[in-house]
């Protein structure tokens, strides 16, 4: 079975392109950069084939003839910008271009491909930033989206629902919470990192970090979203249209810290509202934390690859990092 991932460059889909190799699938990888020496002489080594394909979601000819041409069966849409406030003000036309029609001349391509499933990764965004702490957000949570990217990943919704009863598709939606892992890296379309990127970076390089507050979320594993996404592409039924991919486990960005500092041994940190001097202080977007993204829908459906956990998913990412380059990619 061959399976296309648009936006595979990111790090969700680099993570989702590694799976799907040592599931022995046929990957077509499309990005809008090439792929880097490193990385396809590592991924050339897993038992899947991968064929990497440079272009813009923007181009639905070509979306269209590499989804003919290489016999694609099933697709994975991750490609969006995701971005900060000042390109929201420098770039929206762009933004909407990338995440919304991108997405509809995805689906189009698809309907015309006669491509099986479509999978559309959503996001935790789409509920807003007023959700209480520590609440569970399920699928039926009302959207309140805030920023261009929230507006656009809740409109994808709507859109792939539309164009999916209009063209007949098999699709899904898969919302992501915080994500992190390994392969995390400044892609150009992605303005912020994650917090856990940041300040393991700080920490590799022997800088300090201040934060705010602990800062509690159910962080998602970048392989246990790839993994769950793998579910929602090959189960042979859907019993429901969204779910959402949450961890159900959380903690703080300070016991992530706690356990660098373990591990490395001259990595300080505080946590309060006073920073140290020279510490990098951690934008933690926002005042509060928020809500905690579901996870019961999608467990109960199908037969869930156990998620890592914080100290199984510290010491993968940690092991990922020191056999790689310092900015985690190879």
């Amino acid at each position: 079975m061959t399976i296309m991932v648009t936006g595979a460059g990111g790090f969700v889909g680099l993570n989702l392109v590694e799976r799907l190799l040592d599931g022995g699938h046929g990957v077509v990888g499309f990005s809008r950069d090439p792929l880097d020496a490193t990385l396809m002489d590592g991924f050339a080594k897993r038992p899947g084939a991968l064929t990497w394909v440079t272009g813009d979601v923007r181009d639905a000819d070509l979306l269209h003839r590499t989804m003919l041409d290489l016999g694609v069966r099933k697709l994975v849409h991750m490609a969006a910008i995701t971005p900060n406030a000042d390109r929201e003000r420098q770039s929206a036309a762009e933004v909407i271009e990338v995440n919304l029609v991108g997405l509809a001349n995805a689906l189009t391509a698809a309907a015309k491909a006669g491509v099986e499933r479509v999978v559309y990764t959503g996001s935790i965004a789409v509920f807003g930033p007023q959700t209480p702490d520590g609440g569970v957000l399920d699928e039926a949570a009302p959207h309140d989206p805030r920023t261009l990217y929230a507006i656009t990943k809740s409109t994808g919704e709507a859109l792939v629902a539309r164009l999916g009863e209009l063209h007949g598709l098999d699709w899904v939606v898969g919302r992501l919470g915080r994500v992190f892992g390994p392969y995390e890296h400044d892609t150009g379309v992605r303005d912020t990192m994650s917090q856990i990127y940041q300040v393991t970076q700080c920490a590799r390089t022997g800088r300090a970090v201040s934060l705010e507050r602990p800062c509690v979320k159910n962080w998602n594993y970048a392989r246990d979203s790839a993994a769950d996404l793998d579910v929602l592409l090959t189960a042979q039924t859907l019993p429901h249209r969204v779910y959402n991919l949450g961890a159900p486990q959380a903690w703080s960005l300070a016991d992530w810290c706690a356990r660098l500092a373990d591990r490395l041994g001259e990595f300080h940190f505080s946590v309060g509202p006073e920073a140290q001097d020279d510490a990098a202080a951690i934008d933690l977007w926002g005042p509060r934390d928020g809500g905690l993204l579901s996870w019961q829908r999608f467990e109960a459906d199908f037969e869930r690859p156990p998620p890592l956990g914080m100290d199984a998913a510290f010491d993968d990412y940690m092991r990922f990092l020191d056999r790689s380059q310092p900015m985690g990619r190879a």
